[in-house]
């Protein structure tokens, strides 16, 4: 079968089953199984396809039909610069978090030693290893699932400057002190749930994505215990709930530890980043 007449089926399949972008849903999965570009793909339009991508097409078919995110099924995403190996148990990273390493890069001085809670597939800690060699990066994850994807990725990345520990936010830093804690920590109410997306709420980890008190409970424990682990200049830079912007910026200030915090948009304007300063002694 020829790669165009394949691809028509697909958007066929996808348009009656009511996918808003039938012609992406079905681009992506010829692009994967092919190995040709998005948008090399018209050049293609002739090729003709092996019995084995035709049959792994109509497997990614299935998945997406019912509504598994792509990213789980071809196993990879991009972030920033990496490719990184995902799959279920690690929280997709999402294009506002992109963002999170950039003011990260703005703060840490040369030689500057900074760590993750909740790493996840690794994605924020390995793209500042990646793009910062002189940086001494750690990394914590309590999920022995997302664990295993973050490890796995350090490992094919072979980083020598960025260490992943199972565990919850600080407690495997023992007593160690950082220049800078960043964290996408849950941040959705539980009650929210039926109003995401079924690729997100049926698919992706409820560890990564609900907390109790509206999502704010890892949020404010976070902040509270980072001064004991911040060196006298630091900084802390999470990423928040859209809606949660002033009760973040009151829970560091109580802290007595941060002189300063504020309140970031991401790239689509939205209030969407905590970053708390400790510029001087208090």
């Amino acid at each position: 079968m020829k790669l165009a007449v394949f691809q028509k089926e697909l958007e066929d399949t996808f348009r009656n089953a009511g996918f808003e972008s039938p012609e992406l849903e079905s681009a992506y999965i010829v692009s994967e199984i092919t190995n040709v570009a998005y948008v090399e793909l018209p050049l293609a339009r002739n090729r003709l396809l092996t019995e084995d991508e035709l049959r792994k097409g109509r497997g990614f078919l299935a998945r997406r039909l019912k509504n598994e995110p792509f990213q789980y099924i071809f196993g990879w995403t991009q972030f920033r610069f990496l490719n990184l190996k995902i799959g279920p148990g690690a929280l997709i990273p999402r294009p506002e978090t992109e963002l999170l390493p950039d003011l990260l890069l703005k703060y840490l001085p040369v030689n500057a030693r900074v760590c993750e809670l909740g790493t996840g597939s690794g994605a924020i800690s390995l793209a500042l290893a990646s793009e910062r060699p002189d940086l001494d990066v750690w990394g914590s994850e309590l999920s022995p699932e997302a664990f295993f994807w973050s490890e796995r990725n350090r490992t094919a990345l072979a980083l020598p400057n960025v260490h992943f520990f199972h565990g919850s936010l600080f407690e495997p830093f023992g007593e160690e002190k950082f220049d800078a804690v960043a964290a996408n920590l849950p941040y959705i109410s539980p009650a929210e749930r039926d109003a995401l997306p079924e690729n997100v709420r049926n698919y992706e980890p409820a560890e990564a994505l609900f907390a109790p008190d509206d999502g704010f409970a890892l949020i404010e424990r976070a902040i509270l215990e980072a001064p004991r682990h911040l060196r006298e200049r630091s900084g802390l830079f999470f990423e928040i709930g859209e809606t949660q912007g002033k009760r973040a910026q009151d829970c560091a200030m109580r802290t007595g530890f941060f002189t300063k915090a504020e309140i970031l948009p991401d790239q689509y304007g939205v209030a969407r980043f905590l970053a708390a300063y400790r510029e001087s002694e208090a």
